[in-house]
């Protein structure tokens, strides 16, 4: 296999994908559900690259969970197996100053990669329950096969859920995100076949996320999501216009909703 093929963006969500398979065999997919930008990068066709990986977890006590993912970490296999791509060694969090809280674990982990390089990503479960509906699927074949990956199944939240969630990301964060913006403009098209009235946000809420879109210019997009493309995408967005449309149909979605 040449390493040379992945890329930083590419070689994280390897990571991802192989963390996700070891987690399903140590616990039950009823008890965690993948979320954010990865969950739209394996399930709804997003071209968007994660640097962290966000899930949400219930029913599983705080250091029964935190012992599972130190042990896939640490596991010498576990990194074997990560070789072949480029990534020569996952150093583990230290778990000691590790935030490990009954709403929060996180887990940040250093991939070193063949040419040396030292790539952050991250792995964090939110312990607030879940918040919407999940599905136990299949990850995108077309992701699978760009790194000659076996089928893997994992929970995640279903489009309504996704949809939901950005919303009321672009709504209540203190700091406006460009990439909440650019996530629906994903998800719209997938949204196409269900009934508006699916998608539960009280009107306030929607009207604030519709002024946030325009709060966003296209610099802030340009610094912040632009880097997470891979470079044909950044070719094509990245103009000023691109940026205008994204947010122009962001805007008349959010509008429909509120109506």
């Amino acid at each position: 296999m040449n390493q040379k093929l992945f890329s930083h963006l590419q070689l994280r969500e390897i990571f991802h994908l192989e963390f996700l398979r070891w987690l399903a065999r140590k616990i039950k997919v009823k008890y965690y559900a993948l979320k954010g930008g990865v969950n739209l990068r394996f399930f709804f066709h997003s071209f968007r690259y994660s640097e962290d990986m966000d899930l949400d977890a219930q029913g599983i006590r705080v250091e029964v969970l935190k012992e599972v993912v130190m042990k896939i970490l640490q596991s010498l296999v576990f990194q074997e197996n990560l070789m072949p791509f480029g990534i020569t060694k996952v150093v583990p969090p230290d778990i000691r100053k590790a935030k490990q809280t009954k709403t929060t674990q996180r887990f940040k982990v250093h991939l070193i990669s063949s040419s040396g390089e030292d790539l952050f990503t991250k792995i964090e479960f939110s312990r607030r329950g879940f918040g919407g509906t999940v599905n136990v699927e299949t990850v995108n074949f077309d992701i699978l096969r760009t790194y000659k990956l076996a089928p893997l199944i994992v929970p995640h939240y279903d489009v309504i859920s996704a949809i939901t969630q950005k919303v009321e990301a672009l709504a209540t964060r203190t700091i406006i995100q460009p990439r909440d913006i650019f996530d629906l403009y994903i998800l719209i098209p997938q949204y196409s076949s269900h009934k508006r009235e699916e998608v539960k946000i009280n009107s306030a809420k929607l009207t604030k996320a519709y002024e946030n879109v325009f709060e966003i210019g296209f610099e802030w997009f340009r610094d912040t999501v632009i880097s997470y493309l891979s470079i044909e995408d950044q070719l094509l967005y990245s103009s000023p216009p691109s940026w205008e449309e994204i947010r122009l149909k962001v805007a008349n979605f959010i509008n429909e909703l509120r109506r």
